[in-house]
């Protein structure tokens, strides 16, 4: 399953690096977009652009899916 989604939440939604949502990672900021590589325990497993610093990096981790459009 590979889909790009949207954050279309007016705000910030955190990235964590486990599906436990133990550590924060990153954020995928308002209206910014990322790639769904797939779904673990009911999050998304997202590859997303690191805006800061890197303007070619990228990390993944999970996300809750609710505030995403595919």
């Amino acid at each position: 399953m590979k889909k790009i989604f949207q954050n279309s939440a007016f705000s910030a939604i955190p990235v964590y690096a486990d599906s436990a949502q133990s550590q924060q990672i990153g954020k995928l900021f308002a209206r910014s977009s990322c790639l769904c590589i797939g779904e673990r325990d009911g999050l998304a497993i997202v590859l997303y652009k690191v805006k800061k610093g890197m303007p070619d990096a990228f990390k993944v981790g999970f996300v809750d899916a609710a505030g995403m459009q595919g």
